[in-house]
């Protein structure tokens, strides 16, 4: 099913089949810090520290193309590795997998929003009125 395979039939699905509450944004913000951001940057932007000690290939979760990745596609490379990145199945839960995407989706929007993001009672805030 999709909660442990990321598909829907014979297609990558979107969306977070778990309750994202603080507590599991919280797991995903630990978890992404202990097994992503040494390669993945603390904002997801690629530049974590093994790029300094030569690791040239990771890839900008920033990215437009992993933005508009369905979340059941960044479960299996989570789950099953991809080119250089090896398989975290195995030393996270799948609830950690889930948590760590949304954790990833919030840090993808902090980085890429615009002020439709922020609530329209809030916005007068950001201009200094």
């Amino acid at each position: 099913d999709y909660y442990d395979s990321g598909k829907m039939g014979a297609n990558w699905a979107t969306g977070i089949p778990l309750e994202v509450t603080p507590a599991l944004m919280e797991r995903g913000r630990e978890r992404f810090n202990i097994t992503c951001a040494m390669c993945h940057g603390a904002t997801a932007a690629g530049n974590g520290i093994t790029k300094q000690y030569g690791l040239a290939t990771v890839v900008s979760l920033q990215d437009d193309r992993i933005r508009k990745m369905a979340d059941g596609e960044i479960f299996n490379t989570i789950t099953n590795g991809k080119n250089t990145m090896m398989a975290y199945g195995p030393n996270l839960t799948v609830r950690d997998r889930w948590a760590i995407i949304s954790y990833l989706r919030a840090l993808q929007r902090s980085q890429n929003a615009t002020v439709a993001d922020v609530p329209a009672d809030r916005r007068n805030s950001l201009e200094g009125k």
